[in-house]
C-alpha cells in the first residue's frame, strides 16, 4: 500500500490551533512529561522539533527551559509560530533532509508527522544521524478511545470509493507510523519505551464533524476530489446523525496524548517498554 504523499498544512494555518487544542491541564502534563523525559537524557537538553508547525508543543517546552529548534514545510503555519515566540529559531526545512549538522542534538521530536510524510523510514534515518551519542528520538501521537471519529471515516471512505470509483487506503497510517519507529529503533539496537503524558475528555457533535469535512479541516480529506465533495456531504449527513444518534447531540470520548521514546540500549539491560 502507498504511503501519503507530503502534506503542508498551510492551508489550515488560520484554524490549525483550535481544532488541535487540549485542555491547559492536559497540555501542562504534555510538556511536564516532555520535560522530564528530555532532562533524564542530559541536563541540558537541545532538541530538534521536525514538524514543529505553529509551535503548538516547542513553544511550552521553549518556556519551560529547553533550547529548541524547529524545522517545517509549512512558511504560513511558521509564521503563526513566529507571531507567538519571536526568539524561537525555525527554519523552513524537509523533514526527510534537515538543514543541520550530524551530531547536532540531543533529543529530536516528531508529533503528528510521521503518518503525513512519504517515507517515514527516512525521516527516521535523517533525524537518528542528528543525534549525540547518547541521543533520544522521540514520537508522539494522539490516541482516542472510543472517538465517533473513527467511524465517520470508515464512511468517507466507503462514500468516496462509491462516488469516484477508486478504493481510498485504509486510515492505518498511524500503525504504520508506530512500526517504522519500532522498526527503526530495532535497526539501531535502541531500547523503546512507551508512556502516557496527558488524558483528557473531548466533546462534538455530528454537525461539527460534518462541518470539518465541508472545510477540509483535517488532512485526511485534503485528497477528496471538489467535484464529488456536495454529494459526499449529502450522503453522509444522514449516516452521522445514525451512528452520533442526532447531529446535534453531544459525543463524547477520551483522548491521551502517548509518547514513544527511543533511547540508547543500556549494557547493562533492556529498558522496559515497548520493543
Amino acid at each position: 500500500m502507498p504511503s501519503p504523499q507530503r502534506k503542508s498544512f498551510d492551508r489550515i494555518a488560520d484554524c490549525y490551533d483550535a481544532t488541535r487544542a487540549m485542555p491547559d491541564a492536559a497540555h501542562a502534563g504534555v510538556t511536564g512529561g516532555l520535560v522530564r523525559t528530555l532532562r533524564a537524557a542530559t541536563v541540558a537538553p537541545r532538541l530538534l522539533e521536525i514538524g514543529v508547525g505553529t509551535g503548538r508543543i516547542a513553544v511550552p517546552l521553549a518556556r519551560s527551559g529547553i533550547d529548541v529548534v524547529g524545522i517545517d514545510v509549512a512558511p504560513a503555519m511558521l509564521a503563526k509560530l513566529r507571531a507567538r515566540r519571536p526568539g524561537l529559531p525555525v527554519l523552513l526545512g524537509e523533514a526527510a533532509r534537515p538543514p543541520f549538522r550530524r551530531g547536532s542534538f540531543d533529543a529530536v521530536l516528531l508529533v503528528h508527522v510521521l503518518h503525513l510524510v512519504p517515507d517515514p523510514q527516512a525521516v527516521l534515518q535523517a533525524a537518528g544521524e542528528l543525534l549525540r551519542p547518547r541521543g533520544v528520538l522521540l514520537y508522539g501521537r494522539e490516541e482516542r478511545s472510543a472517538s465517533p471519529l473513527r467511524g465517520v471515516a470508515a464512511i468517507v471512505r466507503s462514500i468516496v470509493a462509491e462516488l469516484s470509483h477508486v478504493e481510498p487506503p485504509a486510515s492505518v497510517w498511524n500503525e504504520r507510523a508506530i512500526e517504522a519507529f519500532l522498526a527503526h529503533a530495532r535497526a539501531h539496537r535502541r531500547d523503546t519505551v512507551e508512556s502516557v503524558l496527558a488524558r483528557w475528555p473531548e466533546r462534538t457533535t455530528g454537525r461539527t464533524l460534518l462541518d470539518h469535512i465541508a472545510g477540509r479541516v483535517w488532512s485526511s480529506t485534503w485528497d477528496i476530489p471538489d467535484a464529488i465533495m456536495p454529494e459526499l456531504l449529502q450522503r453522509l449527513a444522514p449516516r452521522v446523525e445514525a451512528l452520533v444518534g442526532g447531529l446535534d447531540r453531544p459525543v463524547e470520548w477520551e483522548s491521551s496524548f502517548v509518547l514513544l521514546s527511543s533511547v540508547p540500549r543500556s549494557p547493562a539491560g533492556r529498558a522496559a517498554g515497548v520493543r
